[in-house]
């Protein structure tokens, strides 16, 4: 599995979300919702504890701990950090304060807990585990609409499984 093809499709993904509104699917239209811009460290520590401590994902992500958001200083894009359970946003980049980098991040710690091995390095990183965690993400934050289309863009994308 290739993850600059999830990358590619996340990014087509965010753009939407972006715009959000009325969104052309195949000849059928979709209402999409425009994706939260944060502001700051603290507003997206409150968004991912609000979102881990919803019922449905406590159920299907039992072992699914707290997560610690930092600012992420000098380096140009958002990580998750498995050993210590953190996601590191570089607020100082705009395009990384947005809803779709957070959820993308949040997956990571969701797939950790999921059981595949915590190494960045892995080929399993942005695996069929990781892409179920993304699609669940999307599907209950944002909207069953929302979640069709970054399934569709994966495979577009060439991207199978999740």
């Amino acid at each position: 599995m290739n993850a600059s093809a999830v990358y590619s499709a996340e990014s087509i993904w965010s753009s939407a979300l972006d715009r959000g509104g009325l969104v052309d699917f195949h000849g059928s239209h979709l209402y999409v919702s425009t994706q939260r811009r944060f502001a700051d460290i603290a507003s997206i520590q409150r968004y991912v504890d609000e979102i881990l401590s919803m019922d449905s994902l406590r159920s299907r992500y039992p072992t699914a701990g707290p997560i610690q958001v930092r600012e992420r200083r000098g380096q140009g894009s958002a990580h998750y950090e498995p050993a210590t359970s953190t996601m590191a946003i570089p607020m100082h980049r705009r395009e990384f304060g947005r809803e779709s980098i957070v959820l993308h991040e949040l997956a990571h710690h969701l797939s950790v807990a999921a059981g595949i091995p915590a190494s960045p390095t892995g080929t399993r990183w942005h695996g069929v585990e990781f892409r179920e965690a993304m699609l669940y993400l999307a599907r209950v934050v944002l909207g069953e609409p929302e979640a069709l289309l970054l399934r569709s863009w994966y495979h577009s994308s060439g991207v199978r499984g999740g």
